[in-house]
């Protein structure tokens, strides 16, 4: 039995935000960010118990996105087959049974082969939740909506710090994964509580054709720039968080010396800092910057932050202090970055460009640059290793958007014809 639609959400689409979506979707986004997240926390222990080196640690994430890009040009087709709500709900359930399943591999085949299936599944959750969330509100309301669901990346990142630590230190790093075995059941309570009227009818894909279809209109002249340079700058926007992310406990670790609770501490703190940076690009891309603008002023902040971070703390405190403020603008790039992606499609299109330009592309710079940045670490150390990889990419990122021009989104609608369809 579904939940009862508030009377506001039976209201002609587009008169509001609609809540339950967004919350819904938040949470979910939020417990599938938390399971992956430990592998990250787990890294060190993982190493030390498995024998497996840093390289091979990189080689590992690599190899999640390897598939992850496989199940990205995989969702749209998928989506359009069992819809938004079954596909959210199937994503987060068996992630996190695979997340779980971690725990309990006992040779490095098993832990490797549970760590990249779980990955594949759970990077397929974004491009459906955020499209779904895009095509059902207003184009007013649209940033503010995205940012606050893409918040549940950070959020899972903080949630998982504040029992990681704890567990690890109690029970080792295997204890952590079995939290995921929680999240499976809360996967049907998600798909109950999305709203039936809500969902994108299946016919709006169909209309456009198949699923090749919707690919090669991405590849029409009307979409074809935009398709190739949102692709560029979501792979090496994609490379910089994929070269530190799951690197940040060990470079806190081996880097500045910190004990596993302690830079546990930082990298949760931080990513909790860093929620604000989803709002604020949010708020200043919708009442006083364009969403270009925004983007590439945010990157930037990134860029020159992430620079200080790795050469200036000399403390937790500090370390804490600075990477919070590196995070809100490097990870609230993304929020605005999605947002204005989505923008440039009509709303049949935008499952299969937030999966393609988005989520592929950015899978495929975290294939390239964990293995980058381990080789880097094992030659030149993490300070200039960070310094020399991820800053430029953060800054070529920028560079690529700030190419697009102002008015992309009005004339390729325009082109279409669908002026009103965002």
């Amino acid at each position: 039995m579904s939940l009862p639609i508030p009377t506001a959400a039976r209201r002609a689409p587009g008169e509001i935000i609609p809540w339950r979506i967004l919350i819904v979707t938040l949470l979910g986004s939020a417990l599938s960010n938390m399971d992956q997240s430990l592998f990250g926390y787990a890294v060190p222990g993982v190493m030390a118990d498995l024998g497996i080196s840093l390289s091979g640690i990189g080689v590992l994430i690599s190899l999640s996105f390897a598939a992850a890009i496989g199940s990205a040009s995989a969702i749209g087709p998928i989506t359009h087959l069992l819809g938004a709500r079954r596909v959210l709900a199937l994503c987060l359930g068996i992630s996190a049974a695979l997340v779980g399943l971690q725990a309990l591999a006992s040779t490095t085949l098993l832990f490797g082969a549970a760590r990249v299936a779980g990955f594949a599944v759970s990077a397929a959750y974004p491009a459906v939740a955020c499209a779904y969330l895009a095509t059902s509100t207003p184009l007013k309301r649209r940033a503010i909506a995205l940012a606050i669901q893409q918040c549940g990346y950070p959020l899972g990142w903080f949630i998982a710090s504040l029992f990681a630590a704890p567990l690890i230190a109690n029970a080792g790093w295997r204890a952590i994964f079995l939290v995921a075995f929680a999240v499976i059941p809360l996967a049907g309570f998600f798909y109950v509580a999305l709203p039936v009227k809500s969902e994108p009818s299946s016919r709006d894909a169909t209309r456009s054709g198949s699923s090749g279809s919707t690919l090669r209109q991405l590849l029409t002249p009307a979409f074809r720039r935009v398709s190739i340079t949102f692709g560029l700058a979501f792979f090496l926007y994609g490379g910089a968080i994929g070269g530190t992310a799951f690197y940040l406990p060990t470079f806190f670790q081996q880097a500045r010396g910190y004990d596993a609770k302690t830079a546990t501490l930082v990298v949760g703190v931080s990513y909790a800092v860093g929620m604000i940076g989803y709002l604020s690009a949010a708020l200043i891309s919708e009442y006083w910057l364009s969403r270009r603008t925004t983007v590439v002023v945010w990157l930037c902040l990134a860029a020159a932050g992430l620079l200080a971070a790795t050469w200036l703390p000399r403390s937790s405190g500090e370390d804490i202090a600075l990477f919070g403020a590196t995070a809100v603008f490097l990870y609230g790039s993304s929020s605005i970055m999605l947002t204005s992606l989505l923008e440039h499609f009509p709303a049949q299109l935008r499952t299969t460009a937030a999966a393609l330009s988005g989520t592929a592309c950015i899978s495929l710079g975290f294939v390239v640059f964990p293995i980058v940045t381990a080789a880097a670490v094992a030659n030149y150390g993490w300070l200039l290793s960070f310094t020399f990889v991820i800053v430029p990419a953060v800054a070529a990122a920028a560079a690529l958007i700030l190419s697009l021009p102002r008015d992309a989104v009005t004339r390729i609608l325009e082109q279409l014809g669908a002026t009103e369809m965002a």
